[in-house]
């Protein structure tokens, strides 16, 4: 085949994950980028070509973290993260031509989908949990990811691989019948999601506050009392305010500030007056420097009890080793959880804490600016799984409220000119899914149903 087209679909490929899989967010394309490789796959072009073909578009696609993080974060992990994805994807490509070419098509269709899936939950299992996952890609469109509530995530991954590889092999066959499953695909998986979501029953509303100012950053990582005192104070007087227009829930960001021994007390006065007098619990993320270094959430409480603290569980590789992790879930009686930033990007994580059949999650967090829609996204698909809404306030990202179903109810961007605020009514959720009960069983499907394809194709008598 001429090397032009070859590299025209890697090309092609490449363009549409980077607009749609990770800072990228054209949902749509995430299910066509893949075709123009596996059509290079399925018409058996060599395998060496299509492996170089597959890893190019995954890594153009993942180049698109680049613009968010480049001098944040170390150049090797970054390298990784383009790298990997990309690797696990060329694997899966290869993998359906080779079970395609000694067997038939439809087993190099499954195949696919089944090793796409399988590497994307192995990937999970790292030190940045889901974020690469193509399955995020879906959240814009939340009737498109109501699977996730029956096998999680790997569901989406999955019905997007098979999708793409019955169109893929439609392409390079011509069978009609490659056509018709990828469109029942995508008419099941619809289908499915809108009687979800159109069969939802009515829960009990919290009218919850949200806030960030990005202005307070700087003050916010000095270790001097002035600074950390200035921002609590700012906090709490908005918490005042959010609460007189009937917030009974507030969320602010991760690491607002620092404290430290010597001003802990005034710290904690400030915020227990404003819950308080407003009647209202309020969640609010530290720095907090003790005999050992935490990444915290804060809880105070309308009843002005002492506050109780969570810890941060899944820390930010490379920026954030200077904190002990903590061990445990957190949840209040009314089955509000509490978790901050990071530690809604591993299902496993918020799964053991869906045991405790939480309705809503407060979630403290700071984005890196670019990155705060993709990562907002991880957050609301940790909701879907396991039937909790979502109040979410990051630092340089986004305030977003979402149901159980991912359905986006407020959204407003933090910004450095001020206090950015919003409020809604945030229906709680139905709680524990199916997925909560039964884990990451499809997952390790689809890793033993690759294993044993690969395994038919390797000892299928060799076409003539």
């Amino acid at each position: 085949m001429n090397a032009i087209v070859i590299v025209l679909c890697a090309l092609l490929s490449g363009a549409g994950f980077y607009l749609s899989l990770n800072l990228g967010e054209i949902w749509a394309l995430a299910w066509l980028a893949p075709i123009p490789v596996l059509w290079l796959a399925f018409r058996q072009e060599t395998g060496w070509k299509v492996f170089l073909a597959a890893f190019a578009a995954g890594a153009i696609g993942g180049c698109n973290i680049l613009p968010a993080y480049l001098g944040t974060l170390p150049p090797v992990m970054l390298a990784l993260g383009v790298a990997v994805p990309a690797l696990a994807f060329a694997a899966s490509v290869i993998g359906a031509q080779f079970v395609s070419r000694r067997t038939v098509p439809l087993l190099g269709v499954i195949v696919f989908a089944t090793l796409w899936t399988a590497f994307d939950y192995l990937l999970s299992l790292g030190a940045n949990g889901t974020a690469t996952s193509p399955a995020n890609s879906q959240v814009g469109m939340p009737f498109l990811i109501q699977f996730a509530s029956i096998f999680g995530l790997w569901a989406v991954t999955f019905l997007i691989g098979f999708f793409a590889a019955s169109a893929a092999a439609f392409a390079a066959t011509r069978d009609a019948s490659f056509a018709l499953v990828a469109v029942a695909v995508i008419a099941i998986n619809a289908g499915y999601g809108a009687w979800r979501i159109g069969t939802a029953a009515n829960a009990p509303i919290v009218h919850v506050g949200l806030a960030a100012d990005d202005s307070l950053i700087r003050n916010g990582t000095k270790a001097d009392e002035d600074s950390a005192l200035a921002v609590v104070k700012t906090y709490a007087d908005t918490a005042r305010q959010l609460s007189q227009q009937g917030a009974g829930l507030i969320v602010f960001p991760e690491k607002v500030a620092i404290l430290k021994p010597a001003w802990r007390g005034a710290a904690m006065a400030e915020l227990e007056t404003a819950a308080h007098i407003g009647h209202a619990t309020v969640v609010i993320g530290f720095d907090d420097i003790g005999a050992v270094r935490r990444n915290d959430a804060l809880v105070f409480f309308p009843s002005g009890a002492p506050p109780l603290s969570y810890n941060k569980r899944h820390m930010v590789p490379g920026l954030e080793s200077v904190y002990a992790p903590g061990q445990g879930s957190f949840m209040l009686a009314d089955r509000t959880a509490v978790a901050i930033c990071k530690d809604m990007d591993f299902p496993g994580t918020l799964r053991e804490d869906a045991t405790l059949a939480p309705t809503l999650f407060a979630v403290p967090a700071w984005d890196f600016d670019r990155d705060r829609w993709w990562h907002a996204r991880l957050a609301i698909m940790r909701g879907v799984e396991n039937g909790f809404a979502v109040a979410r306030a990051a630092n340089d990202g986004l305030l977003t409220l979402t149901d159980a179903y991912g359905r986006l109810l407020g959204v407003k961007a933090s910004a450095e000119g001020g206090m950015v605020v919003m409020q809604g009514d945030l229906p709680r959720g139905p709680g524990v899914t199916l997925y909560a009960r039964i884990g990451d069983a499809f997952a390790w499907i689809s890793c033993a149903l690759s294993v044993l394809l690969l395994g038919v194709a390797f000892f299928a008598r060799k076409p003539h």
